[in-house]
C-alpha cells in the first residue's frame, strides 16, 4: 500500500520549499495517525485501554484524509489487527484453562465466562475506538466483522462446550415465577408468551458476535429445557391434561429467556416469533414420544387415562407421525399381549379398551384398523375366543351398555358388500394413510366389532345359546327375569330369528314352573326339575351316575306324579345336573350346604358306613375316580370327612383347627 501511494505522489513537485514542507507535514500526519490506530496490548500496564484523541491526532487525520490517504491507513490498520490478534488468542487461552479447572471441580462456569466475555469486549473497544477519527461508521462496521471473524476462527474447540454450560446455567437461574409459573385454568393451543424482561447473562454475547454464529448452541439449550419440561409434566400422571401446563412453562420460561438474549434488537425479536411456534411443535413431539411409549399402559388404564389420550390426540395432530404411533403400539402388543401366556379374557379386555382409546385419537378409524388387525388375527386363532366374547356380552360390565342403544349386527359378508354412495354430498375420500381394505363410514359399536372377528355371526349366536342354556339350568325357583332381559336385548343386536331357540328355552322354563306347581299340589316333593325340550337345547353331556336310595326315591316319586299329570310323557333325569340343598346332622353340629348331585350322592353313602374307600364309592355310584376324589375333596374343605389311610372317614365330631 505504501509503495502505491509513493508512486501516485511521484509526479508531485518536490523542488520548492513549500512542497518539502507539505511532504514533511503529510509524513508526520501519517505517522501520528498510524500510531494512534495501531492495535494496543491491553494486558500491558503501559498501554492505555482507551486511546485519547488529542488535537494533534485530529489534525493528523484531517491531513491524511484530505490527501486521500484514509484507505491506506485503514488497510494498514486491518493488517495490523490480523498480525496482532495473537495477543487476544493468548489472553483467551488463560480463561479456557481456568474453565477446564472449574469444570473438573464441578463448579459453575458462569463467573469465568462472564469475565472472559468482558475481557474480549475490552479488546474490541480498545482496537475499535480509534476508528472514530475517520468519522465513517462503515469502517467501524467492517472492523467489527473482521474482529468477529478472526475471533471465532481462532477460539478454542472447547469454547462451544463451555458456552453451552454457561447458557444452561443462565436458563436454570431464572426467577421461580418464570420457571414454575402459577397454573392457569384455560387450555392453550400453542405456546403462550407473557413477556417479562429478562436480562441476558452477559451484554457482550451479541456485541462479540456470539449470536447468531452460535445460535445452534442457544437453540440446543432451549430445546433441552423443553425436553425436561415435557418429561417432568408427563411424569405427573394421566389424571389431568399436562400439555397445557407444559406450554405455559415453555412460554414464561424458555421464550422470555430467549427474548432476553436479543434485548433491544428489534429485528432479532421479530425473527424469534416464528421460532416460538417451532417450540410448540417440539414440545408436542416430546410429549408424543413419551405418551406413545406409554400408550399400551394408557389403554390398559382407560378410561382413567382419558386426559392423557386428549393430550396425545392434540400432539398427534401437530406432529402427524401416525405411522410411528402404530408401530410402537403394535410392537408393545406383540411383546406384552399377543403371546400364549396372556389369557384370552385379558386379550379381549385390552382389545375393547384399544377400540375405545384409538377412536378418541382418530375418529375415522384408520389407526384402529392398523392396530386391530394383528389382535383380531390372534383372537381368531384361539379356541376360547367365542366363549369369552359371549361371556363379556352377557355377564361382563365392559359391554353392559353397548346393547341398549345399538342396532342390528350384520354378518361380515354383508358388511363387505356395502356400496359407497357417491352422490352423498357429505362423502369424503379415504384418508391418505388408510390401507387398501379400509372402509370409512360410521364406526360400528364394540359388540359389532367383536362379532366381526369371524366371517359369520353364527359362531357367536351358537355360543350365546350354549351360555344362556347354562345360565337357565342354574336358575333357582324358575326365576329367569334377568335372563329374559338379556335375551330381549340380544334380539335387538342379532335379530328375533337368531334367538328363536332361546325363546323355546324360556318357554320350557315357564312350562316347568307350571308343571311343578301342579305336581307339588299332588305330592310334597323336594324335587323341582326343569323340563326341557331336548331338540332345542344344546347337547347336555350325560353321566353314568347311579343315585343312592334317598335321592333316587325322590326322583321316582316325582316322575310318577309327572306321568300321572301327563300320561303321554316320561321324565329322564340328567343326574349330574342340578343343585341339592342338604342339611347334615352330625353329633356336635349341623352342616347346611348347596351341593351338586355327585357330592350329595357321595355323602349319602356315609350314612350307612363311617369309612369308605374310593373303590367302594366308585362301585356304588358308577362314576370315574376323578369325580369321586373331587367330591371328597369338596367335603373335606367343609370339615365333614377326612382322608384316613386308604379310605375316607366321616367326622361326626369336628376336628380342632391346628
Amino acid at each position: 500500500m505504501a509503495l502505491v501511494a509513493a508512486l501516485n505522489d511521484w509526479n508531485l513537485p518536490s523542488t520548492s520549499a513549500q512542497g518539502e514542507r507539505q511532504y514533511e507535514q503529510l509524513a508526520h500526519a501519517l505517522r501520528v495517525a498510524g500510531d494512534y490506530l495501531y492495535p494496543r496490548d491491553v494486558t500491558s500496564s503501559r498501554s492505555a485501554v482507551k486511546p485519547i484523541e488529542t488535537p494533534d491526532v485530529t489534525t493528523a487525520f484531517q491531513i491524511a484524509l484530505r490527501d486521500g490517504r484514509g484507505s491506506s491507513l485503514y488497510s494498514e490498520f486491518l493488517d495490523a489487527v490480523e498480525t496482532r490478534f495473537y495477543l487476544i488468542i493468548r489472553d483467551v487461552q488463560r480463561y479456557i484453562d481456568h474453565l477446564t479447572l472449574v469444570e473438573e471441580e464441578d463448579e459453575q462456569v458462569g463467573p469465568v465466562m462472564i469475565e472472559m466475555l468482558e475481557r474480549l469486549a475490552v479488546w474490541q473497544r480498545a482496537w475499535g475506538v480509534p476508528l472514530r477519527a475517520f468519522h465513517d461508521p462503515k469502517l467501524i462496521g467492517t472492523f467489527t466483522q473482521v474482529f468477529h471473524s478472526l475471533l471465532h476462527s481462532t477460539l478454542s474447540p472447547l469454547f462451544p462446550k463451555y458456552l453451552l454450560s454457561f447458557l444452561s446455567e443462565s436458563l436454570a437461574s431464572l426467577p421461580s415465577h418464570l420457571l414454575d409459573p402459577p397454573s392457569m385454568p384455560q387450555l392453550f393451543q400453542s405456546v403462550p408468551v407473557n413477556y417479562h424482561k429478562v436480562p441476558p447473562p452477559s451484554p457482550h454475547l451479541s456485541r462479540l458476535g456470539i449470536f447468531p454464529r452460535y445460535s445452534g448452541t442457544l437453540s440446543k439449550v432451549a430445546y433441552k429445557e423443553i425436553e425436561k419440561i415435557a418429561r417432568e409434566e408427563a411424569e405427573k400422571g394421566w389424571d389431568t391434561r399436562r400439555l397445557t401446563r407444559a406450554r405455559q412453562r415453555v412460554g414464561d420460561g424458555v421464550a422470555n429467556w430467549l427474548s432476553g438474549m436479543f434485548e433491544g434488537n428489534e429485528s432479532a425479536q421479530a425473527a424469534l416469533r416464528p421460532m416460538f411456534s417451532r417450540f410448540d411443535y417440539y414440545l408436542c413431539k416430546c410429549f408424543f414420544d413419551i405418551r406413545t411409549d406409554e400408550l399400551f399402559d394408557i389403554i390398559v388404564d382407560f378410561p382413567d387415562s382419558m386426559a392423557a389420550l386428549e393430550d396425545l390426540k392434540e400432539c398427534l395432530f401437530k406432529v402427524d407421525q401416525r405411522l410411528e404411533l402404530v408401530n410402537k403400539l403394535n410392537a408393545a402388543n406383540l411383546k406384552r399381549l399377543l403371546h400364549p401366556g396372556a389369557e384370552t379374557k385379558l386379550v379381549l379386555s385390552i382389545y375393547i379398551s384399544t377400540i375405545r382409546s384409538l377412536r378418541i385419537l382418530d375418529p375415522q378409524g384408520v389407526l384402529l384398523h392398523k392396530v386391530a388387525t394383528p389382535i383380531r388375527k390372534h383372537l381368531r386363532e384361539r379356541s376360547d375366543t367365542t366363549k369369552c366374547i359371549v361371556s363379556a356380552l352377557v355377564e361382563g360390565e365392559e359391554l353392559g351398555d353397548e346393547n341398549e342403544n345399538a342396532g342390528l349386527i350384520r354378518d361380515g359378508a354383508e358388511d363387505g358388500m356395502e356400496i359407497e354412495d357417491w352422490s352423498d354430498p357429505k362423502w369424503d375420500p379415504e384418508p391418505v394413510d388408510a390401507a387398501p381394505e379400509f372402509r370409512s363410514g360410521k364406526a360400528g359399536d364394540i359388540v359389532s366389532t367383536l362379532v366381526s372377528i369371524y366371517q359369520t355371526r353364527e359362531v357367536i349366536v351358537k355360543e350365546l345359546q350354549v351360555l344362556l342354556a347354562t345360565r337357565l339350568l342354574a336358575v333357582r325357583d324358575y326365576d329367569a327375569v334377568k335372563e329374559i332381559r338379556i335375551i330381549e336385548l340380544l334380539k335387538l343386536r342379532f335379530g328375533e330369528q337368531a334367538l328363536q331357540i332361546c325363546d323355546v328355552m324360556l318357554k320350557d322354563m315357564a312350562d316347568s314352573k307350571r308343571i311343578d306347581d301342579h305336581v307339588q299340589g299332588d305330592i310334597q316333593s323336594t324335587v323341582h326339575p326343569l323340563v326341557i325340550s331336548k331338540m332345542f337345547w344344546p347337547n347336555v353331556p350325560g353321566t353314568s351316575l347311579c343315585l343312592p336310595p334317598k335321592l333316587f326315591k325322590a326322583q321316582q316319586e316325582y316322575e310318577s306324579a309327572f306321568h300321572h299329570f301327563k300320561p303321554d310323557k316320561h321324565l329322564r333325569f340328567l343326574q349330574s345336573l342340578g343343585t341339592v340343598h342338604m342339611s347334615i346332622e352330625l353329633e356336635d353340629r349341623v352342616v347346611e350346604v348347596e351341593a351338586n348331585p355327585i357330592q350329595a350322592s357321595i355323602i349319602e353313602l356315609f350314612e350307612a358306613r363311617d369309612i369308605l374307600t374310593v373303590g367302594e364309592i366308585k362301585e356304588r355310584l358308577q362314576i370315574i375316580e376323578k369325580l369321586i376324589k373331587d367330591g371328597l375333596g369338596w367335603w373335606k374343605e367343609k370339615g365333614v370327612v377326612r382322608e384316613e389311610g386308604d379310605g375316607w372317614k366321616l367326622l361326626e365330631i369336628a376336628e380342632e383347627e391346628e
